[in-house]
């Protein structure tokens, strides 16, 4: 079913005389209109007609090309053939509405758009025409709007309109040619004169009668300030008679007052007078400071004319002091599109110029860092390194003014956040695989393994506990969930004889926290400074290539609502990003940092370390590819498959 929000304009087709040659004559009118498939070029006549059309008030319809007039569904549905596509036709079942026609996710859409006429109090209306929640006092305006900002015409089809179809022909050919009916074209020609007022053509004879207007009318419009595209000028005065002269110092109505706030544009005090009530009963009850107002006479015009001349100037001049201090306070974030990872460029205390992938030395040296800091350390180390890749701790300026937000958690929830939500996928992986090569690289008794695994489900829930960096944790936990690891049952046995309240509380706490983390239902721990982001990021970059496969999201049957939680979490991630980095700086606070072991933990370090100098920049998903034949090769090595299992 569609949803009330989009309108589907069901036409009926009783004014129209279907075409004889039926979906050939719609055919013939689609190539006709696309400069591309000309077929016969119109008439010298034609081409003068359609010019003269297109000359006529901006503010008609009728003066631009995407409107087509009273041409059939159908016709408007072959028309627009790639998304984005768009034109305005009339609408029979409305008259004096029209209806815009669009293509969008390759289908045709139509939106209807509603004419509505608004009293803005007892004196003052004008007619308004809107798709869902913007109005606009004229069609074109709503196209400048739409097309001009790039916004969707419905907030549930997010259908974008952005490339006009032009008609080739004036619109009494095409009326000709789809049978438009007396009936209809005189009942849209009063609609059209009952809303504008008076005709064009009316008011260039009244104009014609009664003179030339005054220059000093033409030096204001020239120098009042331009409105926006959303704005227009179609008050009308009612009960009022318009007489001839009226008509010639107004050819258009008095502008609505200018959207700008009032702290940009200061008004000055001798136009108070015209500044019209929100409602009707403001006419009464005004102060008795302000002037009623009843009408305006040719006098107060005049005078309306003078405070314009007057003040236009000085009103100029302050808006360009305003937008020139606006242009110097802001400036355009930067879309990153290399990442901040260089492992050939990075320099290292521990690793040689040139390094091989798992270098016994550099293994050696990092196990030896490792086991002299107690997890106490390990995990604010840790937080630390994340701190600085999520860019929660040490953003400068300039850093802050290319993002556009003062904070990395805001900014990966950003479209042009991309490359840092990369950076961290790789880190969050990258630091997994670490995990799993410390444990597997105890090629000792099975004793050492075991003290590997306490001392990492110790720091696993120092992190969870204390720290609160919860990208860390949700790394541990994932290389310990690894099959490569998981498997290795005289380790986990070991584990849980010799280190037993560690185990414990590995399968009663960790592990449930884990699970109910991926599914959203977790309870927030009392301190966090690094909030789970993978669940958002694995969302935002799911057509990128990952080592993660099917999500929760993607095999549980609760999938839909996780998604949703995780979403619903991202957003307070963004608008809690500064109490992250109070936190952080809080726990941080007189930490005395060892710059080698902070070296381990730096990505760019494990990417040397794991795939070498020269592997370190091959392609992602062949780099996890083949690590993971390494992991298994070596999960083998310790603790080999039983002679009884098939090898798979």
């Amino acid at each position: 079913m569609t949803s009330p929000l989009v309108q589907n304009i069901i036409d009926d087709f009783h004014g129209y005389r279907e075409p004889a040659a039926g979906l050939d004559a719609t055919v013939d009118y689609v190539k006709f209109s696309r400069d591309q498939f000309i077929l016969d070029c119109p008439s010298e006549k034609l081409h003068r007609e359609l010019e003269e059309e297109l000359k006529m008030d901006c503010e008609e319809p009728r003066s631009h090309a995407w409107y087509h007039g009273a041409i059939p569904r159908q016709v408007a549905e072959n028309l627009v053939q790639r998304d984005g596509d768009f034109l305005i036709r009339d609408s029979l079942s409305s008259p004096g509405c029209y209806v815009l026609t669009s293509q969008w996710r390759n289908a045709a859409q139509h939106f209807k758009i509603n004419k509505k006429v608004v009293m803005l109090n007892e004196a003052y209306t004008r007619v308004e025409y809107r798709l869902e929640r913007e109005g606009f006092d004229s069609v074109p305006a709503l196209i400048r709007y739409y097309v001009g900002n790039r916004k969707p015409v419905s907030q549930v089809v997010g259908a974008i309109i952005f490339q006009p179809i032009n008609r080739a022909l004036p619109l009494r050919c095409l009326e000709e040619k789809y049978g438009l009916s007396n009936n209809h074209r005189d009942r849209l020609m009063a609609t059209q004169c009952r809303d504008n007022g008076v005709g064009r053509g009316s008011q260039l004879r009244m104009k014609d009668r009664c003179g030339s207007q005054p220059a000093s009318l033409n030096q204001v419009q020239e120098r009042r300030r331009p409105l926006k595209a959303h704005q227009s000028e179609s008050y009308l005065p009612l009960g009022q008679a318009i007489r001839g002269s009226d008509s010639q110092l107004c050819p258009k109505p008095p502008p609505k007052p200018s959207k700008v706030p009032l702290a940009r544009l200061p008004r000055s005090p001798c136009l108070q007078p015209l500044v019209l009530p929100s409602s009707s009963s403001s006419l009464t009850d005004s102060s008795s400071t302000s002037p009623r107002l009843t009408g305006l006479d040719r006098s107060s015009y005049h005078h309306a004319i003078a405070a314009l001349e007057n003040t236009s100037e000085e009103e100029e001049e302050e808006e360009d002091k305003w937008r020139e201090k606006e242009k110097s306070s802001f400036q355009r974030p930067v879309v990153e599109t290399e990442s901040a990872f260089r492992p050939a460029e990075f320099g290292s205390r521990l690793l040689p110029p040139e390094n091989k992938p798992l270098e016994m030395v550099v293994l050696k040296r990092s196990k030896e860092l490792l086991l002299s800091h107690n997890h106490h350390s390990i995990a604010r180390h840790l937080l630390m390194a994340d701190c600085q890749v999520a860019r929660i701790l040490g953003v400068t300026p300039e850093l802050k003014c290319r993002m556009g937000v003062s904070s990395g958690l805001e900014l990966v929830t950003l479209p042009h956040g991309r490359q840092l939500r990369l950076d961290l996928m790789e880190r969050h992986h990258t630091m997994a695989i670490g995990v799993a090569v410390d444990i597997l690289g105890c090629t000792g008794s099975v004793e050492e393994r075991a003290s590997t695994l306490n001392r990492i489900i110790l720091v696993a829930l120092e992190l969870k506990d204390t720290v609160g960096d919860l990208f860390a944790f949700t790394a541990l936990m994932k290389a310990l969930d690894l099959p490569q690891i998981s498997r290795l049952e005289e380790t986990w046995t070991t584990l849980r004889r010799n280190y037993t309240q560690t185990a414990i509380s590995y399968e009663k706490t960790l592990k449930p926290f884990y699970k109910n983390l991926y599914e959203g239902t977790a309870s927030s721990p009392p301190v966090v400074c690094v909030p789970l982001l993978l669940p958002l990021l694995t969302l935002m970059e799911r057509p990128s290539v990952t080592p993660e496969g099917a999500e929760l999201w993607e095999t549980s049957d609760q999938g839909c609502d996780i998604m949703l939680r995780h979403l619903e979490a991202a957003r307070d991630v963004a608008h809690s990003a500064p109490s992250y980095t109070a936190n952080a700086q809080k726990i941080l606070q007189e930490f005395q940092c060892d710059d080698e072991l902070l070296e381990v933990f730096k990505t760019d370090f494990q990417l040397r370390l794991l795939w070498g100098s020269r592997g370190a920049s091959v392609n992602q998903s062949d780099r996890y590819s083949k690590f993971n034949l390494i992991l298994t090769a070596l999960s083998r090595k310790l603790e080999p498959l039983p002679k009884t299992q098939t090898l798979i």
